[in-house]
């Protein structure tokens, strides 16, 4: 089934990292069906096996020269070797719906992340059961759960890195990004899809840390420079009625440089949205609003233009109190 249109944006500004994903996803089968190419298994059936990805991706015809001749694995090995293909092949066949995550009004956002991502990670868990086999160090006893699922906390940071990124699609009431605060980290990249008219106009903010790329969009506007950070990312498609922000770890060192747009509401809703109370959308609108904040000078420097500017330019430097004993 398509996916709306929003959800073709978000996983667009995605695609990158999904795509690298899956051809580490095939770079492993490869190594795997030339493990198991003296066992009996045809190249025609490992290529069907590998679904619409490989075509493009994996030379079925470089393991036709694979003899019997080549390295073989213990006999003990190959049945977990070959877990290890099917779970490859399954992530492979869901395709694009491995990277979209439907939630149903009043999921928890955090639960459902860490289980798609521990999903995700079957890929990771297969990697290391194949080079457990290659080095005959597979036990069934301690190995055998690796396909169970490999969970985010698990992940190496290479791993990470090689993280696909997942778009969300969620009810506005279920908006609660600080859930996946956790999973943000070296070049993961999120986007929450709000797929009602309601969400909290603010509720990006809490994840405004100096080194994440954090957006809010609304409307028909697109994702072109989340999708063109080379770092760790979250945004979020939203209603109109929501605050439009971009905030750019690469634009300056102080958070106010950072903010490259901000266009607040004119009205925010006085009502809770789902379990968000309206306390805590006033909050996450007065970080916001706080953290885009300009510093201005204080004291006796605020009273003329000449002081205020001389305030400013000693807040630049390191020379206040320089030079004292």
């Amino acid at each position: 089934m398509p996916f709306n249109e929003k959800t073709a944006i978000a996983l667009e500004a995605i695609r990158p990292r999904k795509e690298r994903f899956l051809s580490a996803i095939a770079a492993t089968t490869e190594e795997v069906r030339g493990l198991l190419s003296g066992t009996g298994e045809s190249s025609e059936d490992q290529t069907i096996a590998l679904g619409n990805f490989a075509h493009g991706h994996v030379d079925a015809e470089r393991f036709a020269a694979f003899t019997r001749t080549a390295a073989r694995l213990d006999t003990d090995a190959q049945e977990p070797v070959r877990a290890a293909q099917r779970a490859l092949n399954d992530l492979l066949h869901i395709e694009d719906h491995l990277f979209v995550l439907q939630l149903e009004q009043g999921a928890n956002l955090g639960a459902e992340v860490a289980a798609r991502l521990a999903t995700i990670g079957d890929a990771f868990a297969a990697a290391h059961l194949v080079e457990l086999a290659k080095r005959g160090a597979y036990r069934e006893a301690e190995h055998a759960h690796l396909l169970d699922g490999l969970p985010y906390a698990a992940w190496s940071r290479a791993e990470r890195a090689l993280a696909p990124g997942l778009v969300v699609e969620l009810a506005g009431a279920d908006l609660t990004p600080a859930q996946v605060a956790p999973y943000l980290d070296a070049g993961m990249k999120i986007v929450f899809v709000v797929v009602d008219d309601e969400a909290p106009a603010a509720a990006m903010a809490r994840l405004v840390t100096p080194g994440v790329f954090v957006q809010q969009v609304v409307g028909d506007a697109g994702l072109d420079a989340f999708a063109a950070f080379a770092g760790t990312a979250a945004a979020a498609l939203l209603p109109d009625g929501a605050a439009v922000f971009t905030h750019d770890p690469s634009a300056g060192e102080t958070t106010y440089e950072r903010f490259t747009t901000l266009e607040l509401p004119r009205e925010i809703r006085k009502r809770a949205i789902g379990g968000i109370s309206v306390a805590q959308q006033a909050e996450d609108y007065a970080l916001l609003e706080a953290l885009a904040v300009v510093p201005t000078p204080s004291g006796e420097a605020a009273s003329d233009p000449a002081g205020k500017l001389s305030a400013w330019l000693l807040s630049q430097t390191n020379l206040v109190g320089e030079g004292k004993s």
